[in-house]
Formats: C-alpha cells, structure tokens, sequence
C-alpha cells in the first residue's frame, strides 16, 4: 500500500545505526536491529503511546490499524531515533 511503502522508506530514510532494514508488506513492517533490544524498544515506545511488538529479539513489528494516517506513521517514525537511543542507552 502506499502508506506502508511510505513507511518503510520513512524508517530507512532515518539512516539510523541500529536500523539494518525493514520488511513486511503494507502496513504490516518489521524493522530489523542490529542488536537484540527489541523487548526494551517495545517497552519505551508503549510509555511513549505507541503499541508495537517484538516477535524477535532483533527485530520490532509495527501493525498500525489500517485507518492511520500519514501524519500518525510520520510521528511515530520522527520518535523511533530516541526509543532506540534510550533503549541502547538503559542497556
């Protein structure tokens, strides 16, 4: 879908250290990590009020509801760099 290809290029256009990649198909992405700090990665971003999950250590799944908007997706993208921050940080 275009959402989720906007997505997914907004996460790699991060160009983020821990970021190796993203996969899925529309909405349903997965962002690959370089290191195994996925469960943390959920756990900050649920405080900061985004629901994602970890179905691997190195890797954080991202199933928004199919009626989000760009500008939901672009927020959620814009906060990524300091979840993972925080998490390498507490780690």
């Amino acid at each position: 879908t275009m959402l989720g290809d906007h997505l997914a290029a907004a996460i790699m256009g991060l160009g983020h250290r821990l970021i190796t990649g993203v996969r899925g198909r529309g909405l349903l992405q997965a962002v690959i990590l370089t290191e195994p700090i996925a469960a943390a990665v959920v756990d900050a971003a649920l405080a900061a009020g985004f629901v994602i999950n970890a179905p691997r250590p190195d890797v954080v799944r991202l199933a928004p509801a199919l009626i989000i908007s760009a500008a939901e997706l672009d927020s959620f993208v814009s906060v990524l760099p300091s979840l993972l921050e925080q998490t390498v940080e507490e780690s």
